[in-house]
Order: C-alpha cells, then structure tokens, then sequence
C-alpha cells in the first residue's frame, strides 16, 4: 500500500496562494475551467490537488506472507521504493523518454547504497536502513514485523520542509 500526501508550504492557510506549485496555462485552464459536458462536484474538487505539490507514494507499506530473504529484504525493498519514485517522479531530471523505461540507465540506486540509520515510528527512533546519496530523494525504511516492511521516500527539496516521522496504524 502506498500514501500520497499534499505538501503545505504555508499549513496554517491551505488557501495561500504561496502553496500552489507553478503551472503552464493548459494546465491551469484545464483544472479552472467547466468543460461543456460538466463534470461531477467530486472530480472538481479532487482536480484542485494538482495545484499542490505532492509527496507522491512517499509511504510504501509492504506484506509477504513468505519473505524471500533477498527480493524482501529491508533493502531490496528499499531500493526498489527509491527506483520506483525516481523513475516516476523524476522523469525529466534523470532524462527518461516518455513510456516505459528498459535496463539500467545509470540513475538507479544499487543495494550498496543503503546504509544504517534510524527513524522516528510512534515518537521513538527505530534501527532503519536509508539512501542518502541520490541527489533527488532521500529514502529510509524500517522492517515493521517479519513480514511487514515500511519505507519512505520523499525529493530532497521536500526535506525542509517536513519532519520525517512515521505513525503506524492498527
């Protein structure tokens, strides 16, 4: 299961102007504007998020009923978050054509990347694993239970901006 959040720049007032990301005018026209067929109170209101920035499927929550110790691994699983929000979120910065990618385009994280490291779960510091080299994003994971792994990733313009803490839920 993956989490999406909106990024609040200014959280004490979601309707500052300061929090909307910059958008061409396609864009802006295509959220603002009623399209002849109309569109549902629902979609309007959900078409508004677009104007935020997003911490897009920065929680990853992962289960296997029968862990292989390699392919889920804290840090195969840790890598493959990173990856999977490098290649998707990343696209032009890493200069990836439009469509699917194949191979290894030199942009990936490699398990020797990740490194020890600790993270604030419920208001105390957990044995975690993260990536700090990718100049993108910043990652941290920590294994919940033995078959329940926790990661995050989050760009690093975000950082500042956030306490990265986790709250897990029952």
């Amino acid at each position: 299961m993956s989490f999406s959040y909106t990024l609040w720049r200014h959280p004490e007032d979601h309707s500052d102007p300061r929090n909307e990301i910059e958008l061409d005018a396609a864009t802006r026209r295509s959220l603002e504007e009623e399209p002849p067929w109309g569109r549902p109170a629902w979609l309007i209101e959900q078409a508004q998020v677009f104007k935020y920035p997003m911490l897009w499927e920065a929680v990853r929550t992962s289960w296997q009923a029968s862990p292989d110790p390699e392919r889920h691994s804290l840090a195969q699983q840790l890598v493959d978050h990173t990856s999977h929000v490098l290649r998707n979120g990343f696209r032009e910065e890493l200069g990836l054509p439009d469509g699917p990618s194949d191979g290894d385009g030199g942009w990936e994280p490699r398990l020797s990347a990740v490194t020890r490291a600790s993270v604030d779960v419920d208001g105390s510091e957990r044995d975690a694993l993260h990536i700090d080299t990718d100049p993108l994003v910043y990652a941290v994971g920590f294994r919940v239970e033995e078959n329940v792994v926790c990661t995050t990733v989050v760009s690093r313009d975000s950082l500042p901006l956030i306490a990265l803490a986790l709250t897990t839920y029952e």
